[in-house]
C-alpha cells in the first residue's frame, strides 16, 4: 500500500484562499491525527464524535469572539 501524499487543496494550489470545504477537511484530518489515526485509516465512530464535539466547541468560541468584535466595532463607530 502506498503512503498517502501530502495534498494541497485545489483552491490553495491555484493561489486562492482555502474554501470552507478545504478547512473542514483539514480540521478533520488533523483531529484524527491527534487522536492517533493515520490519514487513510478507518476512524471509529467514537473518535469521529470527539472530532465533532471539538468542532462544535470551536464554533461556540468563535461565535463569542465575533460577537465581541461586533460590540467593539459598534462602540468605535459610536465614539467617532
Amino acid at each position: 500500500m502506498e503512503e498517502p501524499q501530502s495534498r494541497i487543496s485545489v483552491s490553495c494550489a491555484e493561489g486562492r484562499s482555502p474554501d470552507l470545504e478545504d478547512l473542514c477537511e483539514a480540521m478533520f484530518i488533523e483531529g484524527a491525527r491527534v487522536l492517533g489515526y493515520a490519514y487513510d485509516a478507518p476512524i471509529p465512530l467514537e473518535s469521529q464524535d470527539k472530532i465533532l464535539q471539538a468542532a462544535s466547541m470551536l464554533a461556540e468560541k468563535l461565535a463569542v469572539l465575533v460577537a465581541i468584535k461586533g460590540e467593539i466595532d459598534n462602540e468605535t463607530e459610536i465614539g467617532n
